[in-house]
């Protein structure tokens, strides 16, 4: 009977295969280079079935009939997350072209909640990043991010300490993923102007507030003494690398201390710098072919007037918390000018190997060091189990990490992802 058994188990097993290698979200990549969010893998077979990863290694057996993508001198990577995002209509379609398969917003008018916790959640065929969302940050009258919106915008705003809980339920009810909270009095920017913003009371109730709800909070700080109060009331993570001066080692010391998370946007400071690496990398041949009309926009955007110290400041300010340990996130805040959605996180990479990481560890900061932190799930890794977001490249990141932008393939739930880009409107047919 033994043997009649095995016989029946090994025709269903190879019929279950066959089936699958039918369906459109499954293949497998042979002799590949494999960063898996952690480390590099020399050589590895990666197999994905129904838009999920069911092994990786060296030896991994591919199923007969499965689509066979040969990897030899290319890099297999997890799809990219771009920590730190604002998202509007074509976003999201702009990121997965270059390989950025989750996207978290930080401040949207959209709120589109349910849509994105469903596409999240799924495996379906989709052009579109995932997407976590804070939806409304929490700000004053007049404040950031709202300073300069006609009359008629209607924003929730914070009037009180008082306050906080409320208008925090208000969020979570909605449906927002984390908090995010402004302290912002442009006193970086303008030594004679000033905005209204949180009082340190109201940031201290507020992230109270989320933690009670169960939420993580993330606070716009883009100078030193907000960055400091932030952290003195509680917050989990800063949305930015702050460019006004460069960290001390006490500030250092006590962001280590309270086990924050920082997200990057070093990309917008080189753009408010007035530096040129926007520009290049718009130029660049392996970008040049795939963007928007709306990527080159904001790509090309330049800041009205460029503060020359900010990227080194941010600069020295990111290697300085790198060297203590303090977990960073790349992030790039698009589509802010001199930045695009999807393209941006690649230069966020180059920066951040200028500023002392190694290859591993930048791609470290936009795969499974966001996914840790932000408890995403079944992303951010090449390992059995989750689902097949996925970057092929030509070249070895891991060693010239401009080799990200060498795409050969994105794939999305385990779908090729079409890095066709959207026609001008008035060519649209």
């Amino acid at each position: 009977m033994r043997p009649l058994f095995s016989a029946i188990c090994a025709a269903v097993v190879s019929s279950v295969f066959a089936a699958h290698a039918e369906q459109a979200n499954g293949f497998a990549v042979r002799n590949v280079r494999v960063f898996d969010g952690e480390k590099t893998i020399a050589r590895a077979n990666v197999v994905v079935v129904d838009g999920r990863i069911v092994s990786v290694g060296p030896d991994a057996a591919i199923p007969a009939g499965l689509r066979i993508i040969g990897g030899a001198g290319e890099t297999l990577l997890p799809g990219l997350i771009d920590s730190h995002v604002h998202v509007f209509p074509g976003a999201q379609k702009d990121a997965l072209r270059f390989g950025v398969t989750t996207e978290l917003d930080m401040f949207d008018m959209a709120r589109e909640f349910p849509k994105w916790k469903a596409q999240r959640e799924s495996l379906a065929k989709t052009d579109e990043a995932d997407t976590w969302a804070a939806g409304l940050g929490v700000t004053v009258k007049g404040g950031a991010p709202i300073q300069s919106a006609p009359p008629d915008f209607k924003v929730p705003v914070l009037e009180s300490e008082a306050g906080a809980k409320a208008f925090v339920d208000a969020r979570v009810a909605e449906g927002s993923d984390y908090i995010k909270i402004f302290i912002e009095n442009l006193s970086e920017y303008h030594s004679s102007r000033s905005l209204p913003t949180l009082t340190r009371g109201e940031v201290c109730a507020l992230i109270k507030a989320a933690h009670e709800d169960g939420k993580m909070t993330i606070v716009h700080a883009q100078a030193e003494w907000a960055a400091r109060e932030a952290i003195d009331c509680g917050t989990d993570g800063l949305a930015h690398i702050f460019p006004d001066k460069i960290a001390g080692a006490d500030f250092i010391a006590l962001a280590k201390a309270r086990h924050i998370f920082v997200e990057t946007t070093d990309a917008v400071w080189a753009g408010a710098s007035g530096l040129d690496l926007a520009q290049k990398l718009a130029a660049d041949a392996r970008v040049a072919p795939y963007l928007s009309g709306a990527q080159k926009d904001t790509l090309l955007g330049a800041d009205k007037k460029a503060v020359p110290e900010f990227f080194p400041n941010a600069l020295a300010n990111t290697r300085a918390l790198h060297e203590a340990g303090v977990p960073l996130l790349a992030g790039t805040d698009a589509p802010n000018p001199a930045t695009a959605h999807g393209v941006s996180l690649h230069e966020e990479l180059q920066i951040f190997v200028q500023a002392g990481f190694t290859p591993e560890e930048a791609l470290h900061a936009a795969t499974a060091l966001p996914d840790e932190v932000f408890h995403l799930g079944d992303r951010g890794h090449v390992r059995a189990g989750d689902r097949a977001d996925l970057l092929l490249v030509a070249g070895d990141p891991t060693t010239n990490i401009s080799d990200t932008l060498s795409i050969d393939r994105v794939w999305k739930n385990g779908y090729p992802v079409d890095r066709s880009p959207p026609k001008p409107q008035a060519d649209a047919r």
